[in-house]
């Protein structure tokens, strides 16, 4: 593998190359993701999870220390029937339940200083809020939802040229939507000049642990895929295959690539329009010299669980061409020889990366596949591999087993991180100039 030619431009550089109006502080637009899961109680909505709120605390600091002023714009949810400009109750509740005042008002709580909140995200109400921003600088202001408007996902002109009216310079730091070419992620940089456009340090530190391409000659990279179907994770297979050196499968969708090779699977899941694709996976990897690891007995139950279950109903099968799991039997965990074979697997590993379960991690005993791929990394991460963790139910399956610090790095993004990994370019990363 070769190294990075060069990095792109970050906050750093975009407050290097700022400068201050004669009048006023530069503002500074940061697009971040504070799309927050929120519960109601009547009207009053809470936050119930403000992690992606805390990831963006570096580069608001950042910002405002640098004596600028921080104009922060977010989506928060897919408000539908606020796009559609009726001016009816049910749109109204929609339009309150996805507003991001809560989130104005936590981001306070966590900078301790007051975040004043723009109650458009453009137009007069947009610029009024700017223009409350201290001239001395070191202000925060969030505006209200992009989403509400169509133009966002759209990365309308106009939308974006509004947006960028608002501030001196531009810093992403919204990896969960990187993969999005939308006015706020993409339209807003193509307007502005490359010297005061930037990554924030979330982005960019996503883009350090989640980029292979700057590893250096014999340094080797092992990539854990699991989870439930082939189809959903097929562009990422794929996509790993050319940039990792070995790819280990686990799950539901390692019974498609088991049924490829001719292994019997009982009842277990089986996207049987993905086993000839299977099959040119395993083909394509063995003529180019990469290692598949797949599962070689699976811990088996005869229907799936809704709860815990009693170890003596369960029947692990070795997964080989004399065995294979028995009609009536499905598999919902990888079993210890799988374990085994997978912590030795991932020996000598420079850079590992987890995405997806290795079977039904929430309910016991078909959590225990799981625990032991965890233990595994965590091993090798305290003998100095590097371990990124990405994808909702790999960092569900942490906090369960209170592992997240076991690892070196938990991405954020869903979508982004998967496309990252698959060797795509994000629209939100390119949009950005390199640092020379």
């Amino acid at each position: 593998m070769s190294t990075h030619p060069s990095r792109k431009r970050n906050v750093f550089d975009v407050l290097d190359s700022v400068s201050d109006h004669p009048t006023r502080a530069a503002n500074v637009l940061i697009r971040v993701d504070f799309n927050v899961p929120m519960s109601f109680d009547g009207d009053k909505g809470t936050i119930t999870d403000d992690s992606r709120i805390r990831a963006a605390l570096p580069t608001i600091k950042a910002v405002i220390e640098a004596k600028c002023n921080a104009i922060l714009v977010s989506h928060m949810g897919r408000p539908k029937l606020v796009q559609t400009g009726k001016d009816d109750e049910e749109t109204a509740k929609q339009k309150h339940q996805l507003s991001l005042r809560p989130a104005a008002e936590r981001l306070s709580e966590l900078l301790g200083k007051t975040v004043g909140f723009g109650e458009d995200c453009i137009g007069d109400k947009a610029k009024a809020a700017v223009g409350e921003l201290p001239k001395k600088g070191g202000g925060v202001i969030l505006l209200e939802n992009l989403r509400f408007y169509k133009a966002e996902e759209k990365n309308e002109e106009d939308f974006a040229r509004s947006l960028a009216s608002l501030a001196d310079a531009y810093v992403n730091d919204a990896f969960g939507t990187s993969h999005r070419a939308h006015a706020s992620v993409a339209g807003v940089p193509a307007l502005m000049s490359e010297e005061v456009c930037g990554l924030g340090c979330l982005v960019s530190s996503e883009l350090a642990y989640l980029d292979f391409s700057n590893m250096k000659e014999g340094e080797t990279v092992t990539a854990i895929i699991g989870g439930s179907k082939v189809s959903t994770k097929l562009p990422v297979i794929k996509g790993l295959l050319n940039q990792v050196d070995s790819l280990i499968l686990g799950g539901g969708l390692a019974f498609t690539f088991i049924k490829a090779k001719g292994i019997p699977v009982g009842n277990s899941l089986v996207e049987d329009s993905m086993v000839d694709t299977a099959k040119e996976i395993l083909e394509y990897a063995n003529e180019h010299g990469k290692t598949i690891v797949l599962p070689v007995d699976a811990v088996c139950g005869t229907s799936f669980p809704s709860g815990p279950v009693d170890k003596k109903d369960t029947k692990t099968f070795d997964l080989d061409s004399s065995g294979g799991v028995e009609d009536g039997w499905s598999g919902f965990d990888i079993g210890p020889k799988s374990v085994k074979l997978i912590h030795d697997s991932l020996e000598g590993a420079k850079k590992i990366v987890f995405n997806g379960p290795m079977g039904v991690f929430e309910i016991s005993p078909y959590d225990e596949g799981t625990i032991g791929l965890v233990d595994a990394i965590e091993e090798y991460t305290k003998k100095g591999a590097i371990s990124v963790v990405g994808g909702g139910d790999s960092v569900a399956a942490l906090e369960q087993f209170d592992k997240t610090s076991a690892v070196s790095y938990v991405s954020t993004g869903g979508g982004a991180t998967l496309e990252l990994l698959a060797g795509d370019e994000l629209p939100g990363v390119t949009a950005i100039a390199d640092f020379d």
